[in-house]
């Protein structure tokens, strides 16, 4: 309907204009002049009163004992905070719109039937800039391939043997050991990321000396 195709395209505007957003002040935060107009658009566009978004974006609220403070947001916080709007924003587009489109295109109940799937996966994406969102979706890749190598080379060949078909040996590339240095407990790249989480005075170093202390033997791990 024209109405959803607006709201998508008013969603993925509002995301744009979001980034565009800047602060000034160290310790409390507060949006540039210049940047008014752009609120004002994303307000509009969202549907949001801008006083909220204003608040939203530049403070936070703690609630201890039934007591709410609200504290100002640094200018590293405020920018996280528009960041993590933005993602969230898109990020719950993308999942309703892969539902609707699932919902729209699938069989409908009870009328399913056999089909032919083609997976086409991307390789492991490595840019000047790599963030934690980069590495998830590196990882799951990873583990799609995985997926693809058990059933169609490991478990296919095992049941040539175990039938005694006269077949020839296929060799593929086993991606197991990347998976282990990013996922396997106790000291994958993950594991050693939430536990790092818990201490609060961790910080981005603690956590790259601990990967480069546990991994740095490892081949696929090439420390920066």
């Amino acid at each position: 309907a024209s109405d959803t195709q607006r709201n998508i395209f008013a969603i993925i505007a509002a995301v744009l204009h979001l980034g565009n957003i800047n602060f000034q002040g160290k310790e409390e935060a507060s949006i540039v002049d210049a940047s008014e107009p752009t609120v004002e658009i994303v307000c509009k566009l969202l549907g949001f009163d801008k006083s909220a978004l204003v608040k939203a974006l530049t403070t936070r609220s703690i609630t201890v004992r039934g007591t709410t403070t609200v504290l100002n947001l640094k200018y590293p916080e405020a920018i996280d905070g528009r960041d993590a709007l933005a993602k969230a924003l898109y990020g719950n587009l993308f999942t309703w719109l892969v539902a609707t489109i699932n919902k729209t295109v699938g069989p409908k109940k009870g009328t399913a039937k056999l089909q032919i799937g083609i997976l086409d996966i991307f390789g492991f994406e490595h840019f000047q800039v790599n963030s934690l969102e980069q590495l998830m979706i590196n990882f799951t890749n990873e583990k799609l391939q995985q997926q693809f190598n058990n059933f169609i080379f490991k478990l296919e060949q095992e049941e040539y043997e175990k039938e005694k078909i006269n077949w020839s040996s296929i060799q593929f590339v086993d991606n197991q050991d990347v998976l282990d240095l990013i996922e396997k407990r106790p000291l994958g790249i993950l594991s050693i990321l939430d536990e790092e989480c818990k201490f609060p005075s961790a910080t981005d170093t603690t956590f790259l000396n601990k990967l480069h202390s546990n991994h740095i033997k490892d081949k696929r791990y090439n420390k920066p």
